[in-house]
């Protein structure tokens, strides 16, 4: 990665207003944002805009923050998927880009900082914390295009940010999973998503609700199975209360409903999203995304695939499955939830 040199009052502004330098991450204690330079190309191709996206970065610096946000022009707000992780989300998100009509941004490591930031907020601070997240959002949303939209995919550890963006009107869709395909996607990744599940509750455990009501004493004896029914429980009842609000803007969706009609219910999802995206490209998008692996595009990975693979690891781990499923059905940390969620995207 090209290092170039600070920015200095007199470029924040251009800066400001040019989406090729990229917001990667927030110093929120020194208020600087440390920008990587990438191109609309790089941004769509990317599974993940953090870290890994270092491939694709042609250069970076570090401005202001403060300054690059009074800077930025206020852009049109832009469209979100939240989810409970395993659920299909990158594919959603990389079938509803198409170049010069809608950029979608999947999983940005500085949103994920910000939502951090609300995260740890006390008393006066929370106002701050929410003003960031607004600004981090507008500049996440300049377009590269004329009147191209932008589509942000959060990682779900940013979840604690989507009452704010409801709030705001932004059109929002809350993608979720089921317990047994989240165990068995946490089964079939093995140590390291066990130990991302046990690093997501230390995280949800933060957010002063759901699995903060139990003792850490309790916590540390839990499974790793049962870590990650506590994980899924925490996100389903956040998002039942934010569809409980009444708000119109948001709708849930059930992600064997998307493996089953990928493209009736993309046509659907880019209506209520206000996504301008033409048939012929969301059937053109649906057959070349839905045969690979959302991760690694060089891997063909079809639905029958995934339902293969979903099978073998039930035949070797039912008993568990089984076992954790009916400990799991027990389980309300503060609201009800059913199988499925309220206000869904398809009737």
């Amino acid at each position: 990665m090209t290092t170039a040199t600070n920015t200095t009052p007199k470029d924040v502004g251009a800066l400001a207003r040019d989406p090729a330098w990229f917001p990667h991450a927030l110093d929120a204690n020194r208020r600087l944002l440390a920008l990587a330079r990438i191109d609309r190309n790089g941004l769509s191709n990317e599974p993940f805009l953090d870290q890994r996206m270092e491939k694709s970065v042609t250069g970076s610096m570090t401005a202001s923050f403060d300054d690059l946000a009074a800077a930025a022009p206020a852009n049109p707000m832009p469209s979100f998927i939240f989810h409970t992780a395993f659920c299909c989300s990158t594919l959603m998100a990389k079938a509803l880009d198409a170049n010069g009509a809608v950029l979608a941004l999947k999983e940005p490591n500085v949103l994920m900082e910000a939502a951090n930031v609300l995260r740890m907020a006390k008393g006066a601070g929370v106002e701050t914390a929410r003003k960031t997240v607004s600004a981090t959002v507008n500049l996440l949303a300049r377009p590269h295009q004329p009147g191209e939209r932008i589509l942000i995919k959060p990682t779900n550890t940013a979840n604690n940010i989507a009452p704010l963006i409801v709030a705001s009107g932004a059109p929002v869709i809350l993608l979720y999973g089921d317990l047994r395909g989240f165990l068995l996607s946490v089964l079939k990744k093995g140590e390291a998503c066990k130990a991302f599940t046990r690093k997501q509750y230390t995280i949800f455990a933060l957010d002063g609700e759901g699995v903060a009501a139990i003792p850490e004493r309790q916590a540390l004896g839990f499974t790793d199975l049962q870590i990650a029914a506590l994980v899924l429980r925490h996100q389903m009842e956040m998002f039942a209360r934010i569809l409980s609000s009444g708000a119109a803007n948001v709708r849930s969706l059930y992600y064997r409903d998307l493996l089953k009609d990928p493209q009736g219910v993309l046509k659907a999802a880019a209506a209520h999203l206000k996504l301008d995206l033409p048939d012929d490209k969301l059937a053109a998008n649906v057959g070349a995304v839905f045969s690979k692996n959302s991760k690694f595009e060089d891997q063909e990975y079809t639905p029958e695939e995934r339902s293969r693979d979903e099978r073998s690891l039930e035949d070797r781990h039912r008993e568990e499955l089984d076992l954790i499923e009916g400990w799991a059905r027990q389980l309300k940390l503060a609201v009800d939830v059913g199988e499925r969620l309220p206000k869904p995207l398809i009737a």
